[in-house]
């Protein structure tokens, strides 16, 4: 497969993958408002949990549902959203990098390492993903300008990098801090921070959907951009 056929499929992989994880979220929405009309309607619900040895009844459901889609649907959808866009930066800058390794003639690599490897290509991987390992600690404005020294893509703009830059470090937060913005997340958030220390993160309906059209938009533009190029 060409090159840019690798780019184009790499392009369509996270953009299905961001479909099916904003129609889960939709679907799932739509479940728990059935659910909540069911309930007002007078029928009567039980759910026993056989593991936790919760019993919820319609009341509580009901109550448990607002919660449910509110926080924990939309946080976890907002996190794969997140997810989605990190492999599929890292995934295309390990395919630019691999097909135009010259900027890494610079790496010292051990003999030990050329030696155990079976050819040129194998190196190469090995050099790329080192590489790749150290950057992916860096902040996405990082990435992003290792990108553009590299590739001269020209995108995405300044603007749409600190959004990045903050829906990356909200992530963070709700993975590694229960949500809870502080100083790193200040940092990391830049201009483009929305919380302050200590203030609970919270992912509205409507910073979920820019969150979505910003990285669909970015992997497009990343995507097409380089396959331009590369023609």
């Amino acid at each position: 497969m060409a090159l840019v056929d690798d780019v184009r499929a790499l392009r369509d992989r996270p953009l299905a993958e961001l479909t099916a994880a904003h129609d889960y979220y939709t679907d799932t929405k739509m479940a728990w408002q059935i659910v909540q009309k069911v309930i007002r309607a007078g029928h009567r619900i039980t759910i026993r949990n056989m593991t936790t040895g919760t019993v919820t009844q319609e009341a509580q459901l009901a109550a448990k549902a607002r919660d449910y889609v509110a926080e924990d649907l939309a946080e976890a959808t907002f996190q794969q959203f997140v997810s989605i866009f990190e492999y599929f930066f890292f995934d295309l800058l390990r395919l630019w990098l691999m097909a135009y390794p010259q900027s890494l003639g610079g790496k010292v690599l051990e003999f030990k390492n050329v030696l155990e490897a079976p050819d040129k290509d194998a190196v190469t991987f090995y050099v790329v993903s080192k590489v790749l390992n150290e950057i992916a600690y860096e902040r996405p404005k990082e990435w992003f300008a290792y990108l553009e020294a590299r590739a001269r893509l020209g995108c995405p703009t300044t603007a749409e990098i600190e959004q990045i830059g903050e829906a990356k470090a909200s992530r963070d937060i709700l993975a590694h801090n229960r949500g809870v913005a502080n100083r790193i997340y200040e940092s990391k958030a830049g201009k483009a921070a929305r919380y302050t220390d200590g203030q609970r993160i919270e992912i509205s309906e409507r910073y979920h959907r820019e969150t979505w059209e910003l990285i669909r938009k970015v992997i497009t533009d990343l995507s097409d951009t380089a396959a331009a190029k590369i023609a």
